[in-house]
């Protein structure tokens, strides 16, 4: 019997396209709802969503969990299960999962693509929906029966982001829909939702509507997506949202823009029922006829005055007269409009002089807008983020670098009200120039309105860039591994190519929540593992004197950075500065050990500290700091801000670093050779 009351969110796409992207993204294969009385409950082999959608409704812990299907090509090694090794406490080790149905049943091949919660204990949507065992209000004394339900249509662009946010206005990552249904409804507890991303276009825009309300309660019945986010319109209707739904058959909207007078030349106005200056803003839509490819497809509201997202258009206000004012609202609504495929980014290869450069660019801390200056001479213009912007620049022009590595406090969450705008802003640098790119997260990129969920995947889909989240199964997002190859000769049938050089990515998390060891957070034994796993998989591949050499990223230093002399000065071990103290974990995991015992690995490379910027060798491994580039965040008004070098010679068997510092030469400092064979 079909519930009274029920909300989904179906996208259905058309098309061989789409076919198409989905053979080539990875999407989630499985979702499963765990309830239990305490917050412990996880799911070997699935990425637990840590939201409670139960959250102050008294009710069981509830979350969702989920797989995906095969992994990255850039990531080829297997993968093994370490849901036991999450923490060093035993004691705390996550419980196994009360988890609502069977979940001995083979894990499906097919992605998921469309997703749909209905209301009821009876609740069905037919034969082409599979029903995900589970009450997502388990255990509330008031609220309704939730129940998930699933579609996998092979026709379909798969979803391969899911995110949880708290309150009725929360918001996802440009490309992120909203499934239009309070998850926690009728318990009294906090406001749930559920968004998630699909790997590709989605079915055509037919219909655009606005809706301006006091609060921001706006919304409309079920049928309609609303967008992202609103504009603060500054008015008494203060929220204007912009709603989209899709009706097979009728022709799409290929075109949109702002203005105050009524346009004949389009085919619809809408009035958005906001004023500016006693004159009605309107939306004036163009539409093509059916199966148009400038069909729109997304609608979505950037702040700022950034970049926007790649395939996105801006709908700009139309002024009857250059000197017309029109409202500043700090944001834009843009578009996406007929799809387009990417650029390739290039396989990381050596040149033939057998050199590959990589520049990192450490705790940028960049904002939304424009940002201020922190802790530089009294002397200096400066204007934060144009700032670092163009210490980037000049550092990528000089070195030309094959590679450029972003570890860490990119995003200053706290002064980022729109994380993916700030996200477009940094790398507009390095796409701008075509290079090759990746990320990892540090402590403060989180503290914004994105989750590194959102991140990665909206990184993801920037050109150029190589970034992954990594394994479900572990600890983090953006543990992952990329090859550096020998320069490109004839394909040959007998041998397969392989790496030269490894570069390992971990997540070193944002803040400790054990009251043993509180502070920073600590890269997990089970990404540990899982370096000693992937290690062991690329050096068992060769004899032991070719063994190819490997580079460690990541954001917080691990503990043995602390381990320089009582006299930092005179420390032989050490080239570079230690200008401020080491904020390390107050928890060893064990990482360095493993990077010894591994032997591939023979420098890594932090960040964290703003103000070090030395290379301690420990053991015969180098423990580099990226030094500080952006002005948005701390420093010292006497140390220049700077980006480290790494220059790979010999084909991987020599290593050189080098510091380049803001000043009128961009002038290179602590050249030193890390290693040789």
């Amino acid at each position: 019997m079909r519930p009274h009351s029920w909300s989904s969110l179906v996208l259905g796409l058309t098309a061989a396209l789409q076919l198409a992207l989905a053979a080539k993204h990875n999407g989630i294969t499985d979702i499963k709802v765990t309830a239990c009385p305490e917050d412990n409950c996880s799911i070997p082999g699935f990425r637990k969503i840590p939201q409670d959608l139960n959250k102050f409704s008294r009710g069981n812990y509830v979350h969702l969990h989920f797989t995906e299907g095969q992994h990255n090509p850039h990531q080829p090694y297997e993968q093994v299960n370490f849901a036991d090794l999450g923490t060093h406490d035993h004691s705390m080790i996550q419980a196994t999962a009360q988890v609502l149905g069977n979940n001995n049943k083979k894990k499906h091949d097919n992605p998921i693509t469309q997703i749909a919660v209905l209301q009821g204990q009876d609740a069905d949507m037919g034969p082409d929906w599979e029903k995900i065992e589970g009450n997502l209000n388990d255990g509330t004394a008031y609220g309704p029966v939730l129940t998930m339900f699933v579609q996998r249509d092979p026709s379909q662009a798969p979803i391969d982001s899911i995110v949880i946010k708290y309150g009725f206005d929360s918001h996802a990552a440009i490309g992120y829909d909203r499934l239009p249904m309070d998850l926690n409804t009728g318990t009294g507890g906090q406001w749930v939702h559920l968004f998630y991303k699909r790997a590709g276009p989605r079915e055509p825009i037919t219909h655009i509507a606005t809706k301006a309300c006091i609060l921001s309660t706006c919304n409309m019945d079920s049928s309609w997506t609303r967008i992202n986010r609103p504009i603060m319109t500054g008015t008494f209707k203060r929220y204007l949202y912009f709603f989209y739904k899709s009706v097979p058959g009728e022709r799409p909207i290929t075109d949109m823009q702002l203005l105050f007078d009524r346009d004949n030349d389009k085919d619809e106005v809408i009035d958005t029922g906001v004023q500016f200056k006693n004159r009605n803003v309107l939306v004036a839509v163009t539409r093509g006829e059916v199966g148009d490819s400038r069909a729109i497809d997304n609608v979505a509201i950037e702040l700022g005055a950034n970049e926007i997202p790649f395939n996105w258009n801006h709908a700009s206000f139309q002024k009857a007269s250059p000197d017309e004012e029109v409202p500043n609202w700090n944001a834009q609504v843009i578009y996406r409009s007929g799809h387009k495929e990417l650029p390739e980014t290039p396989t990381l290869r050596f040149h033939n002089d057998g050199t590959f450069k990589i520049v990192q660019f450490a705790d940028m801390h960049m904002a939304t807008g424009p940002h201020m200056c922190f802790n530089v001479p009294s002397s200096m213009d400066c204007t934060g983020d144009i700032n670092t912007l163009m210490l980037m620049e000049r550092m990528l022009d000089t070195e030309r670098p094959d590679l450029v590595v972003f570890t860490g406090d990119n995003v200053d969450g706290i002064s980022s009200n729109d994380a993916y705008a700030t996200i477009l802003k940094y790398s507009r640098p390095v796409v701008e120039r075509g290079i090759p790119w990746t990320i990892i997260f540090g402590n403060h990129d989180e503290e914004g309105d994105l989750s590194r969920e959102e991140m990665m995947r909206s990184v993801q889909d920037i050109p150029y860039s190589l970034s992954e989240r990594g394994p479900l199964d572990i600890s983090g997002v953006g543990n992952y591994i990329l090859s550096i190859y020998n320069p490109k000769r004839k394909e040959t049938f007998e041998e397969k190519e392989k790496s030269r050089f490894s570069l390992y990515f971990l997540d070193s998390g944002a803040y400790s929540f054990s009251l043993q060891y509180p502070g920073y957070d600590w890269i997990k034994e089970n990404q540990v593992e899982w370096f000693r796993q992937q290690s062991k998989a690329i050096t068992s591949q060769y004899q032991a004197d070719n063994v190819p050499n490997a580079l460690a990223f990541f954001h917080i230093p691990i503990p043995e950075y602390d381990l320089t002399g009582p006299d930092d000065i005179n420390d032989d071990r050490l080239v570079g500065d230690k200008n401020e103290r080491v904020s390390s974990p107050s928890y060893n995991s064990g990482l360095f050990e493993a990077l010894f015992q591994s032997k591939d690995v023979r420098a890594t490379t932090a960040g964290h500290d703003h103000n070090n910027d030395y290379c301690l060798d420990h053991r015969g491994i180098h423990l580099c700091y990226g030094g500080g580039i952006g002005y948005g965040t701390y420093g010292s008004s006497g140390i220049a801000r700077r980006s480290r070098v790494f220059e790979i010679r010999s084909f991987g068997d020599r290593v050189e670093t080098w510091k380049r510092l803001d000043d009128e030469d961009l002038s290179t400092v602590g050249h030193q050779t890390l290693f040789v064979g």
